[in-house]
């Protein structure tokens, strides 16, 4: 069974709906949302060397700015991953479209020259990172990989995973065996943490190409908290059939984890390594104020905001919030609410709609980029 079944069921109900909006707007007003890139509402592949805002995308993932400034984006069920180069065009770096669903490899990806990006076969990849070389990590999820992307010349071999599985602790991360890793994170000694998704753990390549566990028992449940990490059990989408879950953000000497299912923001101390939640009851739904009374519906993507809270993707809540991590206080900061696609663009954020968001990501100079991925566009919150 594919992977993006339950996608696809949500997809095809929205397209009944009726015909595309206009085009959309350009937005400078602060506090205003537009549309960034994809034609919204419209899902596809129309190929590179289009504007931005004329480029067809399929569900988008994430986006992340390089240190260059440059937008990178995952463009999910087309197996692509994009950038948009200075003249607004886009251009595919890794992947090509297959609706046979992707493989796992292309010649020369274990060679030190790396293969070709557009030979590379991707299976829906998740997130994008950087290491302070240039060198671009991006998170393979299906092929069970993270794989990276040369500066300057592009090319691709493989960081981490030789198959599906759990192995590898201690040893050279080529070698470890992941199983669905959704998210990464690099910090400013160039460790990259991998949140392993069906093996419902939090795991950590050192700047020498270690790899090790340092969060999670690989018991699929919530438990563990204020203990010890390494104790800890994560509550994580499994199975044959599952969604991207899951997510990492670091800030303030701790690793930030979205607990997809159980429906909380939980924080690893990266200094004691013992594991508390800092929002969400436990119980899906909505609810905003107190964080630890605050509640989320299978939140995603997470991402410290230039502002110093840590904005959540609530997925299923066709929301973005924001906790304050001084006061402990959750809002809404995008989104209505109710799941679908305004027929203008260029309103305040939060009277905006989405479609089940799985991606957030700010830029240089503080504006906030939601990937509303079912209207398979990515859109532009102003500063």
């Amino acid at each position: 069974m594919s992977s993006r079944a339950p996608l696809l069921i949500a997809a095809a109900v929205f397209a009944a709906c009726g015909p595309p909006p206009p085009p959309p707007k350009q937005c400078d007003t602060s506090g205003h949302a537009c549309t960034w890139a994809g034609m919204p509402g419209v899902f596809g592949f129309n190929g590179d060397g289009l504007d931005k805002l004329a480029t067809k995308l399929y569900w988008t993932m994430d986006m992340y700015f390089a240190s260059d400034g440059t937008p990178w984006l995952i463009d999910w069920n087309n197996h692509l991953v994009r950038k948009v180069q200075p003249d607004g065009k886009m251009k595919t770096v890794v992947g090509w479209v297959d609706p046979v669903f992707p493989g796992d490899g292309a010649p020369g990806e274990t060679t030190a020259e790396g293969a070709v990006g557009i030979d590379v076969q991707l299976n829906h990849p998740t997130d994008l990172g950087q290491l302070s070389d240039g060198t671009m990590l991006v998170m393979a999820w299906h092929n069970h990989k993270l794989r990276k992307i040369a500066p300057g010349t592009e090319r691709v071999s493989i960081s981490c995973g030789a198959g599906a599985g759990f192995s590898g602790d201690g040893a050279m991360a080529k070698t470890a065996l992941l199983k669905q890793p959704k998210a990464l994170q690099v910090d400013a000694q160039d460790n990259v943490y991998i949140l392993d998704q069906q093996n419902f753990r939090v795991r950590k390549i050192n700047a020498t190409g270690t790899i090790s566990t340092i969060a999670g028992n690989g018991m699929k449940a919530f438990g563990g908290d204020n203990g010890p990490a390494l104790m800890a059990s994560f509550n994580l989408e499994a199975g044959s059939n599952p969604e991207p879950s899951g997510g990492l953000a670091l800030g303030n000497g701790k690793l930030y984890v979205a607990e997809t299912l159980s429906h909380r923001i939980r924080a690893i101390d990266l200094t004691t390594n013992v594991i508390t939640t800092i929002a969400g009851s436990g119980v899906g739904g909505f609810a905003d104020g107190p964080a630890l009374e605050a509640q989320f519906l299978n939140p995603r993507d997470l991402e410290v905001g230039p502002d110093g809270r840590l904005y959540v993707a609530d997925t299923d809540n066709n929301r973005i919030r924001a906790i304050d991590l001084t006061s402990g206080v959750v809002s809404t900061v995008v989104g209505t609410g109710e799941m679908g696609l305004e027929a203008d663009d260029d309103r305040l954020a939060t009277a905006t709609k989405l479609h089940r968001p799985f991606g957030i990501e700010f830029d240089r100079d503080g504006h906030l980029y939601v990937s509303d991925t079912i209207n398979s566009r990515i859109l532009k919150v102003a500063k």
